[in-house]
């Protein structure tokens, strides 16, 4: 009664940030975390909600409880409908830790809509952000697994990204996906003296899977030719002799 009479019990921005710090405690007990979740599932306004994803970001000490809590979140994400959907929205426009908020989104969304939001959430990011690693990376695994006409236009520019898990992830979308309009630039990073030697191997082996014709007199990278040469046309892997 006296928490009511000073309003800590009211969902103000102080109270949303105290319980916020709680669900955010890596080394505290399965149970307090998730006494402040509740907390702000029973407030259930936007700024609660917000709050509340912030779980997501946050790995806690015991890999088994972190494990649990988000899966439980995602559930409980699920059954409690149309505020939830649009806080996961704006969570996955703004944060780096997105996966299980996209799982959540998949059992609330039909697939057409999962992919327009995780499309949209991609196009908040750029290429050359550095901070974003993270959050492009797990959008574009979502795209991978989610084939769509979309697709191809959404990650064809990380491509190019700073990070090289960036890069690798648009790769497999490329791949994977049979994503014509991206072949050519999949065959420029064979020579493209600004990819590291990783995602020049990377995209060689793609090139190789994908069976792509190659220029002769293109001058590959040196660490695609230490693995790679160019046979008939094709990349082909150097094979030691017997």
């Amino acid at each position: 009664m006296v928490l009511g009479l000073f309003g800590g019990n009211k969902p103000t921005q102080k109270n949303i940030e105290k319980q916020v710090a709680k669900l955010k405690e890596r080394f505290a007990q399965n149970d307090f975390r998730r006494m402040a979740m509740d907390k702000l599932l029973e407030w259930g306004t936007p700024e609660a909600y917000d709050g509340l994803l912030k779980r997501f970001t946050m790995v806690a000490q015991s890999p088994h409880w972190d494990e649990i809590e988000k899966k439980w979140l995602v559930d409980t994400l699920v059954q409690n409908g149309a505020p939830a959907k649009e806080a996961l929205v704006r969570f996955i426009n703004t944060e780096n830790q997105v996966t299980f908020a996209c799982r959540a989104l998949a059992k609330t969304s039909s697939q057409e809509e999962l992919v327009q939001y995780v499309v949209d959430a991609l196009g908040h990011r750029s290429p050359e952000e550095l901070r974003s690693e993270q959050g492009k990376k797990e959008l574009i695994h979502v795209l991978d697994e989610n084939p769509d006409p979309r697709v191809g236009e959404a990650v064809l520019p990380f491509l190019n990204d700073h990070s090289d898990d960036v890069q690798c992830a648009a790769i497999d979308v490329v791949k994977n996906q049979k994503i014509t309009d991206g072949y050519e630039a999949l065959q420029n990073l064979l020579v493209d003296e600004l990819s590291s030697a990783r995602v020049q191997r990377y995209a060689a082996a793609a090139v190789v899977e994908l069976e792509l014709d190659i220029n002769e007199d293109k001058d590959l990278a040196p660490a695609v030719l230490e693995d790679y040469a160019v046979k008939d046309g094709r990349l082909a892997l150097n094979r030691p002799s017997a």
